[in-house]
Parts: C-alpha cells; sequence; structure tokens
C-alpha cells in the first residue's frame, strides 16, 4: 500500500511515531506544522525524542504574526472575516438545534414506516442541505477576502510562502499536529499550502487529523451548555476523502450509545465517522480507507474499517 496521509488520534505518549514512520518506509527529515499550539508552536523538541526524526518545524503561526505586525491593513481585514465568520457560526448553531430537534423527535416517533420514514428521512435531509449551505457560506466568506486583499500577492505572505516551500523541498514527510484547529487551518491557508502538502505524505495527529479532511465536524455530547449537536465547524483540506476525523472521541462522544452515534453515522453518510482515540490510525492510499482504527457502523456500534465499508 501507498500510503500518502495517516489520521492519527491525539499523542499517545508512547512514543510510537518512530516505529510508524519505520513501519511506513518513510525515510529522511519530517516537517511539522504545530500552528494549532499558537504561543506555544516552537516547544517541539520532544518529537525528535520520540521519533528519532529530524524535524524542521514550518512555523507558520509564527510568520503568520510576523504578517500581522508588517501588514496591519491585512491583519485587520482578516479579523473582520473572522468575526463574519464567528457570526456564521452561531446562526448555523441555532438552525442546526430546531432542524436537529425535529428529526430526533420524528425518529422516537411511532407509525406506520410507509408514513412515517419520508418525514424522518425529509428531516435529516434538511440537516444535510444545512450543513452543506453553511460551508457554502463559509467559502463565500473566504473567497471575499482573498478577493479583496490580494492575501497570497502581498510582499508579507508571498515572502514567507517562498521560504516554507524551499524547506519543503528538502521534506518529503509533514506531521500536522493537533490544537486549535480552526487556527491551524488558517495557518496553512494564508499561505497557501494545500497544493504543496498534497505533494507530500502527510500526518496528521488529532486536530491535525481534522485537517486532512473534507469536512471538520465539532462535537462534544456531554457539553456545559446545550444539547450537544454535532456541528460543521469548516471544510478541511481535503486531502483524504470519504471521512469524518473524530480524535479524542472517548472523551467527548458517548461511544457506549449505539442509538446516538447511529446519529452521527447517518449525518455524516456517505462519508465514514472515523473515531481516533490515543494510538489509533487510519491510513489513506489515495483512494481507499484501512484500519486499524474503528468506524462507526450505520447501526451506532463501532467497527474495524473492513467492516463498515
Amino acid at each position: 500500500m501507498s500510503v500518502r496521509a495517516v489520521l492519527l488520534g491525539p499523542q499517545s505518549g508512547r512514543g510510537d511515531l518512530g516505529p510508524l514512520l519505520d513501519e511506513l518506509g518513510l525515510d529522511g527529515p519530517v516537517a511539522t506544522i504545530t500552528a494549532g499550539w499558537q504561543e506555544w508552536e516552537a516547544e517541539d523538541d520532544w518529537l525528535s525524542a520520540e521519533s528519532g526524526s529530524e524535524f524542521t518545524n514550518l512555523e507558520l503561526y509564527t510568520r503568520a504574526e510576523r504578517v500581522w505586525a508588517a501588514d496591519p491593513e491585512l491583519r485587520e481585514a482578516h479579523r473582520s472575516m473572522q468575526a463574519d465568520l464567528r457570526l456564521l457560526q452561531d446562526l448555523h448553531r441555532r438552525q442546526l438545534s430546531l432542524a436537529a430537534d425535529a428529526w430526533m423527535e420524528l425518529l422516537d416517533t411511532s407509525g406506520p414506516e410507509r408514513v412515517v420514514g419520508p418525514e424522518r428521512d425529509a428531516a435529516l435531509q434538511a440537516i444535510r442541505d444545512l450543513d452543506d449551505r453553511h460551508l457554502a457560506r463559509i467559502a463565500e466568506i473566504r473567497s471575499h477576502f482573498e478577493a479583496a486583499t490580494r492575501v497570497h500577492d502581498r510582499d508579507g505572505v508571498a515572502r514567507e510562502r517562498a521560504d516554507v516551500e524551499r524547506i519543503l523541498t528538502t521534506t518529503p514527510v509533514v506531521l500536522i499536529e493537533g490544537g486549535h484547529v480552526a487556527v491551524l487551518l488558517n495557518r496553512i491557508r494564508l499561505f497557501g499550502l494545500r497544493e504543496s502538502l498534497a505533494q507530500r505524505v502527510v500526518l496528521g495527529r488529532a486536530a491535525g487529523s481534522m485537517a486532512l479532511t473534507e469536512r471538520v465536524m465539532l462535537y462534544h455530547d456531554s457539553p456545559a451548555v446545550g444539547r450537544g449537536h454535532a456541528e460543521v465547524g469548516m471544510a478541511g483540506l481535503g486531502l483524504v476523502q470519504g471521512v469524518v476525523a473524530l480524535p479524542d472521541a472517548r472523551h467527548r462522544l458517548r461511544l457506549d450509545e449505539p442509538v446516538r452515534m447511529r446519529r452521527l453515522a447517518l449525518r455524516v453518510r456517505p462519508r465514514r465517522c472515523a473515531v481516533l482515540n490515543r494510538g489509533d490510525q487510519v491510513l489513506w492510499d489515495g483512494t481507499s480507507l484501512t484500519g486499524p482504527g474503528l468506524a462507526v457502523a450505520s447501526d451506532g456500534t463501532l467497527v474495524g474499517w473492513d467492516e463498515a465499508a
């Protein structure tokens, strides 16, 4: 199997990164993206100790801070875009709450399937339509920002990107660590790195695994406020397809409640949910996914990838 990407759960603390690189036959230096750690981006010395490999941090968070400092106009435009996106997320959350509650009520409604079934299906489709529209609106807002600022043509951005691309010419493998997934994706997009990442083997850990997929789901079955409906947060890079990554699922989802997990599995179809706890991994070869990770089956139970296909 020729691996193009690997989705990983949170750090296991067992030093398993090195053996994974050896198992996949990935030699040579590794570039790291730790922008999701924000101001702690540079605290990555332990990675070399964990794996025995040579790592070069791309420092995307620090580079973005330099860009903002040198280009206040771009910084303010980016802040304005982020404010619009936060408002949009709140509006989506309100609509989703109503639609999800209606669907859950219909799931609990008894009656002839020929009558109730199509209404359940329509309620589910309404949620999926909300998700798709939300992603389209996000793309619209981002496109407006990029066109209005000509972000990739600005001197500071172009200079930092050229330096990143120089480093990537000698690093065939990239490790994207976790942290704040929105910050992580914002920095990757700021420097236009998607295509460069697509030409390399990419390992995504925790939030980094979410960033590699087509869409990022925000989820927690026991939030401090609200019903815990999973939300579409943003589009991912789309370097791994057909899957929704659920890192740290053991602590965020009620995996032992098949009825609840079934709702999530139905929601994201035709994509499958990858349960990524510590030590879990899912491999992508460009066309298909294999374990040894777990997926959520259509009945809400946890199964291996081959069983869920």
